[in-house]
């Protein structure tokens, strides 16, 4: 019989394994995957790369609220009838290591797994969600030279729509920020049973380093993602 601490190694070991291929939409859902897709995916790397070939609207909506604390991440597909399929992927409590009960070994990951809702949305909403992204210019272009770090508020929204792709990025509290209507509009269809974890005022990011890290993890687990002209800039 393997023993647990091996059991263990074995799943993470095909977590790892399993990175390498998982397409981008999913890479949010595990603690592992996350970790090698996370820019690309709030990116729009492969709604980018896709864009075109099918005719299809493809919509890609992250709301960082604080990464340690919550994520959402919307996946949205319109349909040739004026509906869409929708993803919800929310990731909640990734600075928290205490408290946290791991009943199986093998899902040593599991608490800071996403949880996953998904929803159709009819003609009406899916119309009124694509006026309001419209409104608030979600589908670019953005204003170069953004930046978003990991312990702040921000919207980002990767697009692609006719074949044309589109990036916008909104970081609390700017007036863009703070008149997003689209966003009361997904979270009032959020079928994910996680309260929203709503924007607040704090203190600048760099000062927040030992608030959200902690002792035990230093300025080298932060990060932040940069806007230019056409969306994130390389890292």
């Amino acid at each position: 019989m393997k023993s647990p601490v091996r059991k263990a190694l074995l799943a993470l070991f095909g977590l790892f394994v399993a990175a390498c291929g998982l397409p981008s939409e999913r890479a949010t859902e595990t603690a592992v995957t996350r970790t090698f897709h996370w820019f690309r995916y709030v990116g729009g790397d492969d709604i980018r790369a896709n864009c075109g070939r099918d005719g299809r609207t493809r919509i890609r909506a992250v709301y960082n609220a604080l990464w340690e604390e919550q994520v959402r991440a919307y996946d949205i597909s319109l349909a040739p009838d004026g509906t869409a399929a929708m993803t919800v992927r929310v990731i909640s409590g990734q600075g928290v290591v205490a408290n946290f009960e791991i009943s199986d070994v093998t899902d040593i990951t599991g608490p800071w797994n996403a949880k996953v809702g998904q929803r159709v949305l009819t003609r009406d909403d899916t119309g009124e969600l694509l006026g309001l992204m419209q409104q608030a210019d979600a589908f670019g272009p953005p204003r170069a030279g953004q930046r978003l770090p990991d312990n702040d508020f921000w919207w980002t929204v990767a697009s692609c729509r006719n074949g044309a792709w589109g990036f916008q990025a909104y970081h609390f509290p700017t007036d863009g920020f703070r008149n997003l209507r689209f966003a009361e509009k997904l979270f009032a269809l959020d079928p994910v049973q996680v309260p929203v974890n709503r924007a607040r005022r704090l203190e600048p990011s760099e000062m927040r380093y030992d608030a959200i890290k902690g002792p035990q993890r230093g300025r080298g687990d932060r990060w932040q993602l940069v806007v230019d002209r056409d969306g994130l800039a390389p890292r």
